[in-house]
């Protein structure tokens, strides 16, 4: 448990020859395993005793396909054969597989050569065994074993005694063991369990025999309850503590003594052609804890442990550059234009174009379009250009960019064509109304709250949070595939409140847009207006229904809010800036000249001139004061052919003669009055429009320039309603009929 801790290894497939030696290792791996480190996955692989190399080659084909790292072989043989398949499956000698072996290998790789370069010496580079040992230098009761055998084995009448003792069966000789250099000089891996083996049969019964009271002092052992006593004994062994298990009666694996020991170059007995490898102990498992000696070579030559899964490729989904180039190239045109358009309107505020659509409304329309164009900005960043706490960040700025910006800049629509609406419905009824700052004000106000309120309340408690949803994993549980997004437990109710707000004002403004729809201002800003809020109410409805089908795929979800937001910015910026940038690039009419030597006076036209129906509010050149100034000339001319009739007896006859023509002019719709200073003659035509016709006719639309305040009333403003006035020079516009009657008049004026 600690070495696979230490090691990092929570996966290992586990090799083993299928007899009972094999099948009983393999089973305790997988037990101690369970108990000791739960998340350890372990999957076993078995092999015939003598296996042959198909069924040698079928087992490691399959070893290979698990896609382990770690190995760990209970072998009795065979060993090159199932190292050189393992080499030719890829799953030994790569520097990222590490084998393992059981104390059954011994020292079956140590003191041999092996080629440079061969599968074998590949393969078997930085291995190692795991085995249980009898003990180890330095150990108390395991120096006193080293030292009493070596002391019996220099002993002549002892080594008489143990040839004595030794079983004959047909052999006579036994110098071949006991004149061994070694005999009796190490303790082996065997001698030290066998030793302790002994002494704790003997000690068992030796208690026994001391707790067993006979009047007698007889004492007579049996079987079962020297095997309690066995299993109850606790001593210090030549092997260590020694603990039974007293669930299995065995000994607990935790009082035994186990040595890692790695296979690495043994640089006094190797060349440039061969290689022989040493053993060499690593670490030491005692009193229930490993102890590290020196660090563990892997077949890479490191000391690091190599993972013990194959890396994993996983498709994070994350926004491809190339489309967060076209994201963000998309952005940059939405602020250049914003900005562009905001500075020509500051530059442009004093000209009666864009005073008459009223520069604060076209400033909150261009920064309103900035903010959701800026949105793309952290709509572009994911945990692969950016941090995990960047991405937060980025995704509680969306909604906040979005919903601000687009209130502004539908409020700002909204309120324009409310404006008109307003006008158009009290100049019907002939009423004066007055639209202050705060009105207009007042819807884009409330709207502009209720978005940060809620988004404010979204934040406060629940923000949105960058998050990353594994989508698929491999057998293992490891991800394959990941997908980030921006998540919040409640956002769908936010996002409904959000929507419920801002659609729900759409759909209003759509039906004013409407109403509006042939109300026919200067530049034909109310068609405009309606167009640009039937786009929004458009790509809305289609756009959103998109957007939640491609959520799951994040680079077409990423595509559709992109072209979503830019289609809306452009095409309102496009709409309510470009026709007046064109008109204010054209000349100002020219002013016709009257022979009459008065003052051009603006006309309201009830006939376009081109097809469009409405209202056509053509150049007003003339200010309202001049107006007036030339009524008030026109009364005065008259007053003065009045005094300078040279008889005052025929004073009733003329004004009788003058109301007659006056009431004949009017019935034709037109008037004619001598200018005696100057012997000139005037037309004055009026021109009354239809009652059925004054609301679709008739708009009252003036501009404050140093408030704001749009005021309207029946007859001021500069680009009021007004009842046509034609001035048209005599000899230009009277036809015959007109010129018999002026000419009747004038003889009477002579005979007078």
């Amino acid at each position: 448990k600690d070495e696979s801790e230490s090691w990092g290894v929570n996966h290992l497939a586990v090799l083993y020859v299928d007899d009972a030696y094999g099948n009983g290792f393999a089973q305790g791996i997988v037990l101690a395993a369970k108990e000791m480190a739960p998340g350890m996955q372990i999957e076993t692989f078995s092999l015939a005793v003598n296996p042959d190399d198909a069924q040698i080659q079928r087992v490691i084909a399959s070893m290979a396909e698990s896609q382990y790292m770690y190995f760990f072989a209970i072998l009795a043989s065979s060993y090159d054969e199932i190292m050189t398949a393992a080499y030719n499956a890829g799953i030994a000698g790569t520097g990222k597989h590490t084998w393992l072996f059981s104390d059954g290998v011994g020292s079956e790789f140590i003191g041999r050569d092996f080629t440079v370069g061969s599968p074998l010496e590949r393969a078997l580079r930085g291995t190692g065994t795991l085995s249980a040992q009898g003990g180890m230098p330095g150990m108390k009761a395991y120096d006193a074993l080293v030292e009493g055998l070596r002391e019996l084995g220099e002993s002549v009448e002892d080594k008489e005694y143990l040839y004595s003792l030794l079983p004959n069966q047909g052999i006579t000789n036994h110098t071949d063991v006991t004149d061994s250099d070694s005999f009796l000089t190490t303790p082996g891996f065997v001698a030290p369990f066998l030793y302790d083996a002994v002494i704790s049969a003997g000690l068992s019964a030796c208690n026994l025999e001391m707790n067993h009271n006979t009047t007698d002092g007889s004492f007579a052992l049996n079987g079962g309850d020297h095997y309690d006593a066995i299993v109850a004994s606790t001593f210090e062994g030549s092997s260590g503590t020694i603990v039974f298990n007293s669930e299995t009666d065995t000994r607990n694996p935790k009082s035994a003594l186990f040595t890692l020991v790695n296979f690495v170059d043994d640089p006094d007995a190797s060349t440039s052609d061969v290689v022989q490898f040493k053993s060499q102990e690593t670490d030491v498992f005692e009193f229930g804890a490993w102890r590290s000696l020196q660090p563990f070579v892997f077949n890479n030559g490191d000391t690091i442990a190599p993972p013990d899964l194959p890396e994993t490729e996983v498709d994070r989904n994350y926004i491809p550059a190339g489309l967060r180039a076209v994201g963000l190239t998309l952005c940059g045109v939405i602020i250049v234009l914003s900005i562009g358009f905001t500075v020509w309107t500051k530059k442009k505020e004093k000209i009666r174009i864009v005073k008459a659509a009223q520069p604060i409304f076209l400033y909150i329309i261009a920064i309103g379009t900035l903010l959701m164009g800026c949105a793309v900005i952290p709509l572009s960043l994911d945990p692969g250009v950016v941090s995990m706490e960047g991405a937060s960040i980025a995704c509680v700025s969306v909604p906040w960019l979005l919903a601000c910006g687009f209130s502004m800049t539908f409020s700002a629509l909204f309120t324009k064509t409310h404006r008109i609406l307003t006008i158009m419905r009290n100049a019907a009824a002939f009423k004066r109304v007055k639209v202050t700052a705060l009105d207009v004000a007042k819807p884009m106000i409330c709207l502009l709250l209720a978005n940060i309120i809620t988004l404010s309340v979204w934040t406060g408690i629940d923000p949105r949070s960058s998050k990353t949803i594994v989508l698929q994993t491999n057998r293992f549980g490891k991800a394959t595939e990941t997908e980030s997004i921006c998540y919040s437990e409640h956002q769908s109710i936010f996002l409904s409140v959000l929507g419920v707000i801002n659609l729900g004002a759409l759909l209003v403004a759509f039906v004013e847009a409407y109403l509006a729809r042939n109300i026919s201002v200067e530049l034909s800003e109310s068609a405009y207006i309606m167009k640009a809020i039937s786009i929004i109410l458009l790509v809305c409805l289609m756009g959103i229904p998109v957007i939640i089908i491609a959520q799951e795929n994040t680079s077409a979800f990423y595509f559709v809010a992109v072209g979503i937001i830019f289609t809306v910015c452009i095409s309102i910026l496009c709409l309510i800036f470009v026709p007046k940038i064109r008109a204010s690039m054209k000349p100002p009419p020219a002013k016709k000249k009257h022979r009459s030597g008065g003052p051009d006076i603006s006309r309201t036209s009830t006939q376009s001139d081109t097809d469009n129906s409405g209202i056509k509010i053509l150049s007003s050149p003339m200010a309202m004061a001049e107006l007036e100034e030339e009524n008030r000339r026109l009364k005065q001319m008259a007053e003065t052919m009045r005094a300078s009739k040279s008889v005052r007896r025929w004073s009733n006859e003329v004004n009788g003669l003058e109301e007659s023509r006056r009431l004949s002019q009017m019935s034709n719709d037109s008037m004619v009055e001598s200018d005696v200073a100057t012997g000139n003659e005037r037309r004055v035509t009026f021109e009354r429009p239809n009652s059925g016709d004054i609301e679709n006719h008739t708009e009252m639309d003036a501009v404050d320039e140093e408030g704001g305040v749009i005021e309207e009333e029946e007859n001021i403003g500069e680009e009021a309603s007004h009842i046509e006035m034609n001035v048209v020079d005599a000899e230009e516009g009277v036809d015959e009929e007109d010129i018999e009657k002026e000419e009747q008049v004038d003889n009477i004026v002579k005979v007078v």
